[in-house]
């Protein structure tokens, strides 16, 4: 017989006996959609996860500092250390970063010192290095390199005082107000960093002392941007100022008479960033390696991935054991219709069919049931993926289900299914349900030509 032979009589068997292949199929297309709901709901989780980490910082960065002074081997975080690190394979990118506190001086602008900032973080990066820090410019332009341009965090014109406004009002709330604008413009106006002088004079009159307020002015700035705020690329971004390396240590020395500061050749920090998330494990035992510590999400990440892995495994075991039971469906369907059609199979022998066409034909029959099922049981997992999505993933978020897997993220997908595990169910449930038929194939084709016209 030819192949389409053997497959037209393959679904005329399977036709002549639709309530029990109606039932088999039934059997295949609950065991499916068992299996592909259980693991969308792992990928699911895995998405959430990764959506929650993603929150939390970059997944892809490790942050480099040196080590304490006590350690035995212990490299500086220099610009020969920082070659070091370019040279480590899976780098994608190395921003190194030096950071000053102004301390007690203060930033000033407007007629008269008028607005005043205090506490503010200033951070140098090399001016190569600048466009992998990855900073995004909010309002304004990059820095041109010209002498004294900076990038001010997204909020730093909102914490500058008005001196001419009483105590407790003398600032602008931005955080309750979203639409507050600063006092000052900064891209147009001029900062100073200064020293704040206080004389006491003594009034003669009534024997009291008045204060008088002076400032030194020892550095000019102008902003050239201001930066969006992103706390993964370093608090600068919120309310510090960033300006190129050159510009940094000019300015360091020029108040290191004033602030006590030190004009170390290490860096404060250096930000790593690896081209893939596979390798930063890898990239991280190098860098120490090399004699400095690292900190990044690998830590946190990890243990959460295996938590998650262990979660896909239960729901996919789940699954299984349905597709399973399944399977037995099918291999029993096959046996009973064995059982049936054994005069069939005699008088096939009789005309001489060979004994794999007749197996084939089994086999095709099994995996028939096994095809509608895997297509029938993709489309209802499909339909039980929205409804859950569409009506319980809000409400099972942060709730029972949530607080079980501990996993999921707000506005998460509670169950995702990929293109590839609709295929790998439907071609599962085909494999499935040859292997189903194969032990009642064999069977048929043992069964005597003699002792099959007799039945």
């Amino acid at each position: 017989m030819t192949w389409r032979d053997i497959i037209g009589l393959s679904f005329r068997n399977l036709y002549r006996r639709k309530s029990r292949t109606l039932l088999t199929v039934s059997g295949v297309v609950i065991g499916c959609c068992a299996v592909v709901i259980m693991i969308s709901l792992g990928i699911g989780m895995k998405k959430s996860q990764e959506q929650m980490l993603a929150g939390m910082g970059n997944l892809m960065r490790i942050t480099v500092t040196s080590a304490p002074q006590n350690v035995t081997k212990r490299s500086l975080l220099d610009k020969k250390g920082v070659d070091k690190i370019r040279k480590l394979q899976n780098i994608k990118s190395v921003v190194p970063k030096k950071v000053m506190e102004l301390g007690e001086l203060n930033l000033i602008a407007g007629d008269q010192a008028r607005y005043q900032c205090g506490y503010v973080t200033v951070v140098g990066i090399p001016e190569k290095d600048l466009e992998d820090a990855g900073y995004i410019i909010k309002d304004g332009k990059k820095l041109t390199g010209r002498p004294g341009e900076v990038l001010a965090g997204e909020h730093l014109a909102y914490q500058f005082t008005d001196s001419r406004r009483p105590e407790g009002k003398n600032m602008v709330d931005y955080w309750s107000d979203e639409k507050a604008q600063p006092y000052f413009p900064i891209l147009e106006t001029d900062i100073e960093v200064a020293q704040k002088n206080e004389e006491k004079t003594e009034n003669s009159g009534e024997g009291e002392s008045q204060g008088k307020t002076s400032w030194k002015t020892l550095h000019k700035l102008k902003t050239a941007g201001v930066i969006k705020q992103d706390y993964d690329k370093g608090e600068e971004t919120d309310s510090g100022i960033i300006m190129g390396m050159r510009d940094f240590e000019r300015l360091q020395k020029e108040l290191r008479k004033v602030v006590n500061t030190k004009n170390s050749r290490e860096y404060s920090q250096v930000l790593v960033d690896v081209d893939d998330i596979s390798h930063v494990e890898t990239v991280e035992k190098e860098i120490k390696k090399l004699g400095y510590q690292t900190s990044s999400m690998e830590s946190l990440r990890k243990p959460m991935e295996e938590s998650v892995k262990q979660k896909q495994m239960m729901l996919a075991g789940l699954g299984a054991v349905s597709l399973f039971v399944a399977a037995i469906g099918i291999a029993n369907t096959m046996i009973m219709s064995i059982v049936e059609r054994t005069r069939e199979i005699g008088i096939l022998k009789a005309l001489g069919c060979s004994l794999s066409d007749i197996r084939k034909e089994f086999l095709i029959e099994a995996g028939m049931i096994g095809f509608v099922g895997g297509i029938a049981g993709s489309l209802v997992s499909c339909g039980v993926s929205w409804i859950m999505n569409t009506y319980m993933g809000a409400s099972l978020t942060g709730d029972s289900l949530a607080v079980m897997m501990n996993e999921t993220a707000s506005g998460a997908a509670l169950s995702v299914i990929p293109p590839w595990l609709i295929g790998a169910a439907v071609l599962f449930s085909v494999v499935m349900g040859v292997g189903a038929g194969f032990f009642p194939s064999n069977r048929a084709v043992k069964i005597s030509a003699l002792e099959a016209m007799k039945a």
